[in-house]
């Protein structure tokens, strides 16, 4: 209930900063999407965050492609592998595009390294990106996209917990802006048409 709890408040707050933020003319294809549309979409702070790629990933200089970016944690026990799923079959269904990027943003900087998220986004596809944000840069990132994450003990020891998150996905459109959310569940064939939409493919 929680964890369902946090999605519905990071979309108010998403609400609220899209309502405050820089925003830009509504396109011409909206009309086509089945996501959660935001109308028009916002500008979103450019940001360089580490990843495992071994360089950092900047979003400036991913003009032109899809960005699919979704905020969990390695040892996620439902909603991240679930969408990772989900998001395989996206890309495998779109033909692996080079003009659409899967971005997965750890919550858990404490026990998710480079090197196990990587073995983690690659299990899924190896195209797939890891980022791994300091404590700053997540701030910043979770405010930009209204992302809650709370964490949880479980046990007594100091590495025994769970976060309860959003469980949002979030779709960054070729101009930098936050175009479209999709909430846990939505069905890959809807963010296979807003990504084949967006990109004309």
């Amino acid at each position: 209930m929680l964890r369902f709890y946090t999605v519905f408040i990071s979309i108010l707050v998403l609400m609220t900063v899209t309502a405050c933020g820089q925003i830009s003319s509504v396109p011409d294809y909206v009309s086509q999407l089945e996501g959660a549309v935001i109308a028009p979409p916002r500008e979103l702070d450019d940001f360089s965050v580490m990843s495992t790629e071994g360089e950092p990933f900047t979003l400036s200089e991913h003009q032109g492609e899809v960005i699919l970016i979704y905020f969990g944690y390695r040892a996620c026990p439902d909603f991240c592998p679930t969408t990772f799923s989900e998001l395989r079959s996206v890309y495998n269904d779109l033909g692996a595009p080079e003009q659409l990027k899967v971005v997965f943003v750890t919550v858990d900087e404490e026990r998710d390294t480079l090197e196990n998220l990587t073995l983690y986004t690659h299990a899924f596809h190896e195209d797939f990106i890891g980022l791994r944000p300091d404590e700053d840069e997540l701030v910043n990132l979770m405010s930009q996209f209204g992302v809650v994450a709370e964490r949880r003990s479980i046990g007594e020891s100091a590495l025994s917990y769970l976060y309860d998150h959003t469980a949002t996905l979030f779709l960054i459109n070729p101009q930098g802006e936050l175009e479209v959310q999709y909430l846990y569940g939505t069905p890959h064939r809807n963010i296979v048409n807003d990504v084949r939409v967006i990109l004309d493919l």
